[in-house]
């Protein structure tokens, strides 16, 4: 007989596949735009969704600092995927033993925003809008690729990029932990669900605007690291009175407010200022793991053309002084090719250099410890 847990996923999985089979028959594309071909929307598929979104937290010391490796070949992906499983399958138990008050006070309510208590900001920023519209992205673009039942195959490569990113996340853990939790049963198919209305598409597409400016991952050869993968966002809105400015915010591990100024019809010129997670920490609490995030300052500059974006620069500080550049293909041409290049200094970074190209999902990397 099945649990409750598992009725509640397969209500929710039947749900969304319904509702998809309804609207599977438009075309119109809200977030995947094929035409541009340059920068991330040349750069993005499942296959890159996957990665970044599948490897994210790599990138923000979780592994490192609390005594493990971000070597791919290494993770312990068995032992994840068995806890996360086991956490999903088991919910009402493993929140129990956390402490129901505190799972609905951290992960659930806007209740605080502390960060060891506001474990709900990525719940619903991340899991609902960020990764309930990279859904419908997907769906569109196994659409313009011919794919039969687009929403299907995007329903798997998102629950599979987001199960992935969980299970990695866990690595050796073997007792509670209810971020998967409220992850996979309550926020990533709110997202889905709240995206696969074609009213809330078109708000976060013409007007409080949403755009997918992932990373490009790249592979160093020599130590099997796999460094600058993971999902980022970015946010612009125009007020009617403003003509050339937009409200701008990019959200990832960081969160950066600003502006965006468009220098023509084409290309934009963006700025934010705000904090980065640069450590997440693993603590026990009743016999559970709680992951709490360091932060520090951070510092973009942005330039995409259409709202596919071409660089970026993230400088961080004071805590680690460092930078991370993008320049993702399109930009410019060698001949036929169109590199992409990804280039990290500082102290977090030391020193290192990638180099990607348009339509293949994992660059290569060399690099100075």
């Amino acid at each position: 007989m099945m649990n409750r847990p598992k009725i509640y996923i397969c209500i929710v999985a039947s749900l969304i596949v319904f509702i998809n089979t309804l609207i599977s028959q438009e075309h119109q594309y809200y977030f995947y735009h094929p035409e541009y071909e340059y920068g991330t929307e040349l750069s993005f598929s499942p296959f890159t969704a996957l990665v970044n979104g599948g490897y994210d937290v790599l990138r923000n010391g979780s592994h490192e600092n609390n005594g493990g490796t971000i070597n791919v070949f290494q993770l312990d992906y068995k032992q994840g995927f068995l806890n996360v499983w086991d956490n999903i399958s088991n919910p009402f138990y493993h929140i129990r033993k956390y402490g129901s008050k505190r799972f609905i006070e951290t992960e659930l309510i806007p209740a605080s925003l502390n960060p060891d208590e506001a474990q709900w900001v990525p719940n619903y920023i991340h899991h609902v809008f960020g990764s309930g519209m990279l859904y419908v992205r997907m769906a569109e673009w196994y659409d313009y690729h011919n794919y039969k039942l687009p929403y299907v195959y995007s329903i798997i490569t998102t629950l599979s990029y987001q199960f992935l990113n969980e299970a990695i996340e866990n690595n050796h853990s073997k007792i509670t932990n209810v971020d998967p939790i409220a992850d996979i049963l309550i926020f990533n198919p709110l997202g889905i669900l709240l995206f696969s209305f074609n009213g809330i598409k078109s708000f976060f597409s013409q007007k409080v605007c949403l755009y997918d400016w992932s990373l490009q991952p790249v592979f160093n050869p020599a130590n099997s690291y796999l460094e600058n993968a993971g999902l980022e966002f970015a946010i612009k809105y125009r007020p009617s009175s403003w003509e050339n400015y937009s409200l701008f915010c990019q959200f990832g591990i960081d969160g950066l407010f600003g502006v965006s100024y468009s220098i023509d019809n084409e290309n934009n010129i963006s700025m934010g200022i705000g904090t980065i997670v640069n450590r997440l920490q693993e603590n026990i609490v009743n016999d559970s793991r709680l992951i709490t995030p360091t932060t520090d300052g951070a510092f973009g500059l942005f330039y995409d053309r259409n709202n596919s974006l071409l660089t970026s620069v993230i400088i961080t500080g004071p805590h680690m002084y460092n930078a991370r550049i993008n320049i993702y293909p399109g930009l410019f041409n060698i001949g036929r090719i169109k590199p992409g290049f990804y280039l990290a200094f500082g102290e977090w970074d030391h020193f290192l250099i990638g180099i990607t190209a348009a339509r293949i999902p994992i660059g290569l990397l060399s690099g100075i410890d």
